[in-house]
């Protein structure tokens, strides 16, 4: 019993575990750019100096309220990020999904992070 009981919470522990590295929430600082086909494009500085683009999937409603992003309103504006990446498995194909969960818009002036 007390061995079915210790496998029962080791695999308890190891599903929480691997869903937690997966739904762990991730912030950035970046330049918005615009709407890129269903995703929104943004411009950040990585640890080494280089900027690079990333294009998030998917943002809470309630955000884009109030920064309507798909009109191209705040392109050029700087933003913090707060975002998860998803897994989706769908018919033997897993895709990666990014949610921005929250956005702050940045003081003008303010320069990305280094």
């Amino acid at each position: 019993m007390r061995i079915k009981l210790f496998l029962l919470m080791l695999i308890l522990y190891t599903i929480s575990y691997s869903q937690g590295e997966v739904n762990q929430l991730r912030q950035l600082e970046a330049l918005y750019q615009g709407q890129v086909g269903d995703g929104y494009s943004f411009c950040y500085k990585s640890g080494s100096g280089l900027e690079k683009i990333v294009v998030f999937d998917e943002i809470l409603s309630v955000i884009l309220k109030k920064y309507p992003l798909h009109s191209d309103k705040h392109v050029g504006e700087n933003f913090l990020i707060s975002f998860t990446r998803d897994s989706i498995i769908e018919e033997k194909t897993k895709k990666e999904v990014s949610t921005i969960l929250r956005l702050q818009k940045l003081a003008k002036g303010h320069q990305l992070q280094k």
